[in-house]
């Protein structure tokens, strides 16, 4: 091996490990506290009624394909706000998603719809699809029950502080 080409290894070892294909980990020993480390992202949305929800902004096709996939809790208070970058009909699915949720769908700043989602674990080879009532630009994600226990309905105002993608 030459000089160069020995120099350069220990480069190219060390940027092989940082291009792993393996997964990241879902959570870490502490899940409550990577869960509420994850919605620390400054961006909260405010349904009228309910109380601010910190939220984790998924804005590319990728953060919205994987949601909140394989957490083992998602804490009160905390959730995802999906961006799409036109309205949108399609339906939301559970795969891989091991918590209940309610999902609020949204369109410009008012909800569509709301509907409660249950878990549809990686062995589950079908998951049922959950409709929104028409188009919408945005949903969010959070806790279960939340919506109905605080009245957000279709109709009911939404509104989003802190910084956000562009939606792409």
């Amino acid at each position: 091996m030459s000089r160069r080409t020995a120099a350069a290894y220990p480069l190219l070892l060390l940027m092989a490990g940082c291009t792993s294909r393996a997964p990241a980990p879902a959570a870490s020993a502490n899940p409550a506290t990577s869960a509420a480390a994850r919605a620390e992202t400054g961006t909260t949305v405010t349904f009228e009624g309910a109380p601010a929800l910190r939220v984790e902004v998924a804005g590319t096709a990728a953060q919205r394909q994987r949601g909140l996939m394989d957490r083992i809790e998602v804490p009160a208070g905390t959730g995802m706000l999906f961006l799409f970058p036109a309205e949108s009909t399609g339906g939301f699915w559970m795969k891989n998603t091991l918590v209940p949720l309610s999902i609020a769908y949204v369109n410009g700043d008012r909800v569509v719809s709301t509907a409660e989602m249950l878990p549809c674990p990686p062995a589950q080879t079908e998951c049922p699809t959950y409709e929104a009532a028409g188009s919408y630009t945005a949903a969010v994600e959070t806790a279960s029950g939340f919506f109905a226990a605080h009245g957000v309905v279709p109709g009911s105002r939404m509104r989003v502080a802190g910084v956000q993608p562009t939606p792409r």
